[in-house]
């Protein structure tokens, strides 16, 4: 073997110790990261209910069926709803800190028209407010007194 070919063979080994060390470092990292859950991303509060009937959840109509919940924060309580319509979000209006003994959904029923008005969760006690759609005054009077019925929904605080 002469000069030229030895020289050849060292620098190989040489440049791809650097090379490949890099590329175990990097894909070592991108198997941690990919796997991380962001803090932001956890779920804080999770849970179920079914509808009976098809109900007006501020700008989302939703049919009859089972669905689950997750909220991330209460410092923003933004709902991820997943039910027959696939998933959604919900903004809240408000949320108050208030005693309350069973979770549940506040419906009011105005005339052939159903809205989710309130979501309480008795673990944490909180009550979190949505609003609810316009009516005309008219309309409003011909359908009659506003009912309210309570669906029982299932609370795991994480």
């Amino acid at each position: 073997m002469d000069t030229k070919e030895f020289e050849s063979c060292k620098e190989v080994p040489m440049k791809s110790l650097p090379i490949r060390t890099l590329l175990i470092v990097a894909f070592a990292l991108s198997a941690v990261f990919a796997n991380a859950v962001p803090a932001s991303a956890q779920v804080a509060y999770q849970g179920s209910f079914t509808l009976p009937h098809p109900v007006r959840w501020q700008n989302a109509m939703l049919p009859a069926g089972n669905y689950t919940f997750e909220i991330r924060s209460l410092a923003s309580p933004r709902l991820v709803l997943r039910g027959p319509n696939g998933a959604q979000f919900i903004n809240a209006v408000i949320a108050d800190q208030k005693p309350v003994d069973q979770s549940m959904l506040v419906v009011e029923n105005y005339g052939t028209e159903s809205c989710i008005t309130e979501l309480r969760l008795a673990p944490i006690g909180r009550s979190i407010r949505y609003s609810v759609p316009k009516t005309p005054k008219d309309i409003e009077l011909a359908q009659g007194p506003v009912t309210r019925e309570k669906i029982t929904v299932a609370v795991n605080v994480k």
